[in-house]
């Protein structure tokens, strides 16, 4: 989230330290060669130029004058107009065209004027008003040329020091904001190892109250389960059969809430590991025996158990398998109201799995249903949907069995899914693999062990 909303004012100001190193080393650059013309325009090329000028001037002069020789302009030999010629071509050169074309011209002109014989004054003396013409055009291009270049000269130093008015605060303005996001960023980043804090100490807290109240609940838990199994036993006397059957099914559901409270305990524990025992079982058995668990709980609420669950032979975990369906149907037994119906049902799956063919075990129920934007919100910890009519016993619950019963699914290489149910209710799906131990238990670590 952080870099979301500072990304804008970073690359601001990262932009504009980069146009402060950026922006007066180009305007200088231009400015040092634009000087270099200029320098070259005025003292190397016109210079020379003038020379010529003034050589050629002075041969033509004395070739159509009567003067004495004493006041006519010496001729420049051949070998000072070499070098005039030399330091021209070296100035031109920087310039490049048209000043180059000008200067080959002159140049050619020039060649000429050597290699011509003074037998005839008329040649001559039109070769060298060519020749003055060529110079002149040379000269008068780079007076234009020195002029462009010192108003270029003027400008780019109007530029450099404009530049360097507007980006010298836009610098500073950059640099506080570099400064203002490190001083923010390193606020929000105290601020989260703090929270992070807060959470592992929060953690350790329910942590260690989770186990302290699952130790003081399995205690009473485990003694009751004790006396049932006296009375079972018929340790206390005899007992009719009927008064057994249920003493026998309050022992199975004192032992499954016994070793719910067990998973609760090792959910607890840092690692998070559960010990899955996989064993050849029938997964109708499992169905059939816990609605039968729940028929007492449902007759007093006049609310009919329902159950369509063959033998189905399956390798999986039967403990863990009971614990999941014993809390899908308390749920679903809890939110119906009086008059109700809880359907349960083995079904195969649409799409079967790479490690073997998935069966499910699909729970309905007549309640009130759970609205779509809770399907997913009811699988977390703590989370209760609260009751329709009202009943307090419809409210009763910490909220973990939907949560535990995920975790027991997955970690047995399933899931429990929730649909609509027809017309009212909810439909809760607890999918098994059918044949095979996922693989998905190793990569997580579970412990695993598979009994005959």
């Amino acid at each position: 989230m952080l870099g979301h909303r500072y990304w804008m004012p970073s690359a601001f100001a990262i932009l504009a330290l980069l146009a402060l190193l950026v922006v007066p080393a180009v305007v200088d650059k231009r400015l040092a060669k634009v000087r270099t013309q200029l320098v070259a325009a005025n003292d190397a090329a016109r210079v020379p130029v003038n020379d010529l000028e003034a050589t050629f001037a002075g041969e033509l002069l004395a070739r159509n004058s009567a003067l004495p020789p004493g006041d006519i302009p010496a001729f420049a030999t051949k070998a000072k107009r070499d070098a005039e010629n030399a330091q021209l071509r070296a100035a031109v050169y920087k310039f490049g065209s048209p000043a180059i074309a000008y200067y080959t011209d002159l140049n050619d002109r020039l060649d000429a004027w050597d290699r011509s014989t003074h037998d005839g004054t008329a040649r001559s003396t039109q070769q060298g008003l060519e020749l003055l013409a060529s110079a002149e055009r040379l000269d008068s291009l780079l007076t234009t040329m020195s002029t462009s270049r010192r108003i270029e000269v003027l400008r780019l130093e109007r530029i450099d020091v404009i530049s360097a008015a507007i980006l010298a605060p836009i610098a500073l303005i950059a640099i506080v904001i570099i400064m203002w996001g490190e001083q923010r960023t390193l606020r929000f980043a105290r601020l989260a190892e703090q929270e992070r804090e807060e959470v592992i100490r929060a953690g350790e807290a329910r942590a260690a109250l989770l186990r302290g109240v699952t130790h003081d609940v399995k205690n009473p838990l485990g003694a009751a389960a004790g006396y049932a199994q006296l009375i079972e036993d018929g340790i206390v006397g005899p007992v009719p059969a009927r008064q057994l059957e249920m003493v026998r099914r309050i022992h199975r559901l004192v032992q499954t809430a016994t070793q719910t409270i067990a998973d609760m305990l090792e959910l607890a524990r840092a690692d998070g590991e559960l010990r899955v025992e996989y064993t050849t079982t029938d997964l109708g058995d499992i169905v059939n025996q816990v609605f039968d668990d729940h028929r007492g709980v449902a007759r007093e609420r006049g609310i009919e158990l329902d159950v369509v669950a063959p033998s189905t032979p399956i390798v999986t975990d039967p403990t863990h398998v009971q614990e999941i369906l014993s809390n899908v149907v308390s749920n679903a037994i809890k939110y119906t109201p009086p008059g109700g119906r809880v359907h349960a049902a083995i079904i195969d799956a649409k799409q079967p799995s790479k490690r073997g063919e998935v069966l499910g075990v699909e729970v309905r129920d007549t309640g009130p249903g759970i609205p779509p934007e809770l399907h997913e919100k009811i699988f977390e910890e703590f989370f209760r949907v609260g009751s329709a009519d009202g009943d307090a016993g419809n409210g009763n619950g910490n909220g973990l069995g939907l949560a535990i019963s995920r975790r027991l699914a997955r970690l047995l290489g399933g899931d429990i899914t929730l649909a609509d149910g027809d017309g009212s209710g909810a439909a809760f799906t607890l999918w098994l693999t059918s044949s095979a131990i996922p693989l998905s238990l190793h990569e997580r670590g579970v412990t695993t062990a598979r009994a005959s």
